[in-house]
């Protein structure tokens, strides 16, 4: 990977002072928090002159999840989508914050990852192991070296489009024993992110080929093949809700998909900030433009259920 450009470069020297800053900020409140990327991780991977990055990722206790949005609010942080729902979010295990100034930063404030089926274990076994790392001038904690390892492969299994999580994958192939990536797998295996894991390391043929002397698991889902297939997003949503337990719960959460709140329809689309008239024609026109993607979307749902079957 080339050396970063000098406006890359002092994007992520910004990008460090604000972690390093909320990370100290929400310590001096009784928050405990841990830098999951950036910086930290391109220590890691023993390239901090060519790792760049574009935001702040910052994992708290779920329990503390709450207070922590509210230490951000009390320092003038905007969330990205305020007044949205719990349900407007793409993910229930992070939140979008943007740092106040004149050059708005992103700070993602988690209290989960990709793939992790036990939040409370993850923390735990995180925060158990984590290491301090000197940044901007201050201190901030991070993940040690088998727990950095196993982020790398779960960020791959839910990511397509940014060539970044590959690159970090490639990267800790070369430069991470065998031994670690063992109990990296263990790791994941305890906070119920083996499949992820697994599915994120196979991603690379020499990943692939470690997945085998691990004896690793070769499950996969079919959302799994849909983010790596080019599915659309309508078949995101239908392979995601493919994956709850009840019909009423499938229909639920494509219902929350399909009727937003204002808020996030506000967020999403110009003309739904044009008064009432101007809200109720988002809503029209995304009902319309749900019911000509559906049909289309099946069939990639279905060829990727087949990929997750067949493995």
């Amino acid at each position: 990977m080339s050396a970063p450009t000098r406006p890359h470069a002092l994007y992520c020297l910004a990008l460090d002072e604000a972690a390093a800053v909320t990370h100290t900020a929400l310590r001096t409140r009784g928050i405990d928090s841990i830098l999951l990327k950036g910086a930290g991780l391109a220590h890691r991977l023993g390239n901090e002159r060519s790792r760049t990055y574009t935001d702040v990722d910052l994992l708290v206790a779920p329990a503390t999840f709450d207070a922590a949005q509210e230490v951000l609010l009390d320092l003038g942080y905007r969330p990205e989508m305020p007044g949205a729902r719990e349900e407007d979010w793409s993910h229930w295990y992070e939140r979008l914050w943007r740092t106040p100034g004149p050059v708005s930063l992103a700070v993602d404030l988690h209290r989960g990852f990709h793939g992790v089926g036990d939040p409370e274990a993850f923390w735990a076994a995180l925060r158990a192991a984590a290491e301090s790392m000197p940044l901007a001038g201050h201190s901030v904690l991070v993940p040690d070296r088998i727990a950095a390892t196993m982020l790398v492969a779960l960020h791959v299994a839910t990511t397509a489009r940014s060539p970044r999580p590959l690159a970090d994958l490639e990267r800790a192939l070369t430069v991470t024993p065998e031994e670690t990536w063992r109990s990296a797998a263990d790791l994941a295996e305890r906070t119920a992110a083996a499949t992820d894991f697994a599915f994120g390391l196979r991603r690379l043929a020499a990943g692939a080929a470690l997945a085998d002397r691990l004896r690793l698991p070769s499950g996969s889902s079919a959302v799994h093949h849909v983010i790596h297939g080019g599915g659309s997003p309508a078949a995101y949503l239908l392979a995601r809700a493919g994956e709850l337990p009840t019909t009423r719960a499938r229909i639920d959460y494509l219902a929350r998909r399909l009727a937003p709140s204002p808020a996030a329809m506000r967020y999403a689309r110009p003309l739904a900030r044009r008064g009432g008239v101007g809200l109720a024609l988002a809503y029209l026109f995304r009902f319309v433009r749900a019911c000509w993607q559906v049909p289309r979307a099946i069939p990639q749902v279905r060829r990727a259920e087949r990929r997750s079957v067949d493995g």
